[in-house]
């Protein structure tokens, strides 16, 4: 049975590409030195608070704006990813040919911002493939997994939630997107065992070719 859907919303970190390809670790340093360098962190504490933000609040930036207010976050987003992104990520022909045969339209949805997108999408050969890009600055900061951030989303896109897709690695997303009463892919959770997701995929060329399938093309 084919399935009515007009959006394919994609994650970009870990999802349209792979985490194994070693660039969040260099990004992950240079959180790191900016906490320690602008911020007075301590050396020793700073991975450890790293952390903390991300589970509590869902990216490093969303808990420093809870803890440093006056942060420069254009300053920090220029800082953390000035990383040589063609040393890590290269043209994906296989990701370029499945999205090019998905009719649906196409958006990345992200916690991070567009420039970083951007140089991602372009490092991976897709980029004339989304049509919208919804990133931080578009939620005005509130990030997945809340629901504000999901509502910016569909007001962007103009469409229910019943209309879209979300292909993510992060289980928080994934559950926060059904219950909105989107359609859910999880990415790099083979077979879904949980009940997360609708379906659970091991890469995101596996999740576009499951997509095309559900929706008759």
């Amino acid at each position: 049975m084919s399935v009515q859907l007009k959006w394919a919303v994609f994650d970009l970190d870990d999802t349209l590409y792979s985490a194994k390809c070693g660039i969040w670790l260099e990004i992950r340093e240079r959180i790191n030195a900016y906490m320690v360098d602008r911020l007075g962190v301590s050396e020793s504490e700073v991975a450890e608070k790293r952390e903390a933000y991300f589970r509590e609040y869902g990216t490093s930036l969303a808990g420093l704006h809870r803890e440093y207010p006056d942060i420069d976050t254009d300053e920090y987003l220029a800082y953390v990813h000035d990383v040589p992104y063609n040393e890590y990520l290269s043209r994906n022909v296989e990701l370029e040919k499945n999205l090019d045969r998905l009719l649906m339209k196409k958006c990345v949805f992200t916690n991070s911002d567009r420039n970083h997108t951007d140089r991602v999408l372009s490092a991976l050969g897709v980029k004339t493939h989304f049509e919208i890009i919804v990133d931080i600055y578009a939620t005005k900061f509130i990030n997945k997994p809340r629901a504000e951030a999901f509502g910016v989303l569909f007001e962007v896109l103009r469409a229910e939630p019943d209309e879209c897709v979300l292909l993510d690695d992060q289980e928080r997303n994934i559950k926060m997107a059904r219950s909105l009463g989107m359609l859910t892919v999880h990415v790099k959770a083979v077979g879904d065992p949980d009940g997360i997701a609708d379906i659970g995929v091991v890469n995101i060329n596996e999740g576009v070719e499951w997509l095309r399938e559900i929706s008759g093309q």
